[in-house]
């Protein structure tokens, strides 16, 4: 798939959002990358030399709105156009819910909740002012099928907000053509995970999923590219599940 358009991505520093990034530019995307850590952004434009034009980069926290402001503005001045926004940025820490302090939900709620909401604030405009857009919003499988070995309740009730964020600005700037949805994985092999846990009990989690196998980047990035192209033209206001069949039913 070849696109020219000019894409936001939060987060893509690493992992899922560098992933996309990279996938994106490759198929001839421009792109505007953010995350904390300008070494890290750095890093992304140094291994995309052959693709420098296409990219410009956005150090800063989303959950600061001057961030998703700057983040427009980079893309307006740098390619005229916010074609996609992809709001990437979040973190997993599985914690039991009676351990988890205020400064952590906080978080979670700052960079998934708040950096979604406002980010999507800042970029709407230039996409009702030339006719469309979309919007996708990296969601979570586990906001509907939690499970005791992962106890995660405080980054998924931030996840379950961006699904309900979704819903709603899919509904108020449909007569924008604007398409707004969201990709909720499973467990996708990511170095997130390698941090999280040794190689042992990430076979394990595979085993979670009805298809047995761990969910590959490529199998999100497929997600992406078709939301984002002439697949996506008639899709709004939906949950994607790429779960490997956990949302289906258990197989237990």
């Amino acid at each position: 798939m070849h696109t020219n358009k000019t894409v936001i991505i939060t987060g893509a520093s690493s992992g899922m959002g560098k992933a996309i990034a990279q996938a994106l530019v490759e198929a001839g995307a421009n792109v505007v990358v953010n995350a904390r850590s300008q070494a890290k952004l750095d890093a992304f434009v140094a291994g995309n030399q052959v693709y420098a034009d296409q990219i410009r980069t956005v150090v800063g926290d989303i959950s600061q709105p001057l961030t998703g402001k700057a983040l427009q503005e980079t893309a307006l001045d740098a390619f005229g156009a916010i074609d996609v926004l992809i709001n990437n940025a979040g973190t997993f820490v599985p914690k039991p819910f009676l351990d988890v302090t205020e400064d952590e939900l906080d978080g979670y709620y700052g960079t998934t909740v708040k950096g979604s909401f406002m980010t999507a604030q800042a970029v709407i405009p230039a996409m009702q002012n030339q006719g469309g857009g979309s919007i996708i919003n990296i969601g979570s499988m586990w906001v509907e099928n939690p499970i005791e070995v992962t106890p995660a309740a405080a980054s998924q009730v931030a996840k379950g907000a961006m699904h309900t964020l979704t819903r709603h600005l899919a509904i108020e700037f449909a007569k924008d053509n604007i398409r707004v949805n969201t990709i909720a994985p499973a467990v996708i092999d990511t170095p997130l995970y390698d941090q999280l846990m040794d190689k042992e009990k990430l076979q394990q989690l595979a085993g979670l999923h009805p298809l047995r196998k761990l969910g590959q980047l490529e199998d999100i990035i497929a997600w992406v590219l078709h939301l984002i192209g002439t697949g996506g033209n008639f899709v709004t206001g939906q949950t994607l599940f790429v779960d490997g069949g956990i949302t289906a039913g258990s197989h237990a």
